[in-house]
């Protein structure tokens, strides 16, 4: 059993982020690149490994930059779940980064359309293999 420490791990998931997930990676440096210490770009790196790379994995599944940009809209719209807001927050809050405001609305947009485009190609996959 290979056996990784916390930041090779960490380090793993983010290279692992950035070949499996490039259209991920670019929205997150475009979305939260901007402030200028970089730590939401940090914490919205963390939140979307947890969600892409995490205990359970999707295969391969990728998301497209349009499956990003509809899920974007759909969250800036106010089409998401309330409870997944919360719960990313929660999540932002547990990490050692403290944010501003802003930073954390946007990692927690961000995050949520991340969420949002997974869940749509997911429900697209499903629907594809009942038509036969």
């Amino acid at each position: 059993m290979l056996l990784i420490d916390h930041q090779e791990r960490a380090e793993y998931d983010v290279s692992w982020l950035a070949i499996k997930q490039p259209a991920v990676m670019r929205l997150l440096e475009l979305e939260l690149g901007t402030f200028r210490d970089n730590d939401a770009l940090s914490v919205g790196l963390a939140l979307a490994c947890r969600v892409l790379a995490g205990h359970t994995p999707l295969g391969d599944l990728r998301l497209d930059h349009r499956a990003l940009a509809t899920g974007l809209a759909s969250v800036r719209a106010g089409r998401c779940d309330r409870a997944m807001v919360r719960s990313i927050r929660d999540q932002i809050d547990e990490l050692r980064v403290v944010l501003t405001p802003l930073e954390q609305d946007c990692v927690a947009t961000v995050i949520a359309a991340v969420i949002y485009a997974v869940l749509d190609a997911s429900l697209r996959d499903l629907d594809d293999s009942y038509v036969a």
